[in-house]
């Protein structure tokens, strides 16, 4: 679990990389907003969690709470990811991003209690 933790992490970190270049974001079809801040930090912020994901993968049976909670709110990024990307209008590409953190939050809420042998309500209450 610590190596697919690592490479989530890494995985957000190519991601919000990605979103800071703006012909990528043409690339993907992603209609972004007249001002380019409101693109920049999300992907600033996507940034973060990656590292934060990677920090969390060397430690993490004292930092699984924080993967967690990234699992949970994931699952929540799918339905707006996916809900805007096939029906809102911000593209195909966005969406398939979504269904990608739903695999990735599923493991995290139900494979990483199991990989630690702890309860869900352990982690979900930072009790490990």
């Amino acid at each position: 679990m610590n190596k697919f933790v690592f490479w989530t992490g890494v995985y957000n970190i190519v991601l919000g990389l990605g979103f800071l270049v703006p012909p990528l974001v043409d690339l993907l079809q992603v209609p972004a907003p007249v001002a380019g801040f409101w693109v920049r930090l999300p992907a600033i912020i996507v940034i973060y969690l990656g590292v934060l994901l990677v920090i969390c993968s060397r430690k993490l049976r004292e930092r699984a709470s924080i993967v967690f909670w990234e699992g949970i709110l994931r699952i929540v990024l799918f339905f707006l990811l996916a809900g805007y990307g096939f029906f809102g209008g911000i593209g195909i590409a966005m969406a398939l991003v979504g269904i990608v953190d739903l695999a990735i939050g599923l493991v995290y809420v139900f494979g990483l209690p199991r990989s630690l042998d702890v309860k869900s309500g352990d982690l979900l209450m930072d009790r490990v």
